[in-house]
């Protein structure tokens, strides 16, 4: 992939510095990033088929130069962190980020998971009624498949939305190296 950056000399501010974005990804999010926030949509231009990214609102020329690296670098496939980028790309590509937090996940999984696993177990409990022909009325009134499903359903719900969470988190969370211990020949 190939990237396009303008001269990084010192430019009078009324000359607007394009950085022409070639990236898919990068590309798609500061376009996102540009749609959310109106703050963005005056640095990312989209011209047709070119996106760039303007640096005339930066009147510090080192906060200039150190955009327009990170932007070469993201465009080259590195992945940087938020604290590597200067202040106006960190906000810009925080903002296009709407993968949802792994808790935030979690609780959807779980939750769908819960109401499928209690429809299942009242399923369940309504076939066994039948089945053995009892009553279906509980001591409060309530249908016993009501209560199965609700009692389940929160259950499974529970335990689905912490196995998912740590499965999510596991995933995100750096692991520690153990270290290996050489064994000795002879």
């Amino acid at each position: 992939m190939m990237a396009t950056l303008t001269s990084l000399t010192t430019q009078p501010v009324e000359n607007d510095e394009l950085l022409l974005i070639t990236q898919p990804a990068l590309r798609a999010q500061l376009l996102h990033a540009r749609q959310v926030n109106a703050m963005n949509a005056g640095w990312v231009i989209d011209r047709g088929e070119n996106v760039y990214l303007s640096l005339r609102t930066i009147t510090d020329e080192k906060q200039r130069r150190e955009i327009a690296w990170a932007v070469l670098r993201l465009q080259m496939g590195a992945k940087l962190n938020p604290e590597e980028m200067p202040d106006p790309l960190r906000t810009a590509l925080l903002t296009g980020n709407s993968e949802p937090s792994p808790l935030f996940a979690a609780l959807i999984f779980g939750g769908v998971s819960g109401v499928i696993g209690g429809v299942m177990v009242m399923a369940l409990v309504g076939l066994l009624v039948t089945v053995l022909n009892v009553p279906s009325e509980s001591l409060l009134g309530l249908a016993a498949t009501a209560v199965s499903f609700v009692l389940s359903g929160a259950a499974i719900g529970c335990v689905s939305t912490a196995y998912f969470w740590r499965r999510l988190t596991r995933k995100t969370a750096v692991r520690p190296i153990r270290p290996t211990i050489a064994k000795k020949t002879r």
